[in-house]
């Protein structure tokens, strides 16, 4: 995708908030909205306008990152997901994609090249 994009991170962790706030802020094509939790990611969501895609965080306390983004299709059954996470086992990404993820970017990431990354897993 090449026009300007509205993005939203859902990520408990608020230094990787704040790199990815920072490196997608390279493009200054990309908005991000950036929560802490799943409920703050459907509330974004519901409230609107509506995003591009969204980055998930695997790992996260009450709710996942898969669990997330099937509550994310009740409400966007199209939204692109992008799944963030540490986890690098072949087993592990086979689960991301068979749960419907557009992509996978693995904790660390080159924050330089972030926006591109993301850039290149959308249509």
């Amino acid at each position: 995708m090449t026009g300007p994009l509205r993005l939203l991170l859902v990520d408990d962790d608020p230094d990787i908030r704040t790199i990815v706030t920072l490196a997608l802020g390279l493009d200054p094509a990309m908005t991000l909205v950036a929560v802490g939790t799943p409920d703050e990611a459907l509330a974004a969501i519901a409230a609107g306008p509506p995003f591009d895609a969204a980055l998930l965080d695997v790992t996260m306390p009450v709710m996942d990152g898969p669990a997330l983004l099937g509550a994310v299709r009740a409400i966007v059954p199209d939204l692109p997901v992008i799944f963030m996470t540490a986890h690098s086992r072949a087993h592990e990404l086979v689960a991301l994609y068979a749960a419907g993820a557009r992509g996978v970017i693995v904790k660390p990431f080159d924050p330089l090249t972030l926006a591109v990354q993301v850039r290149a897993l959308l249509p």
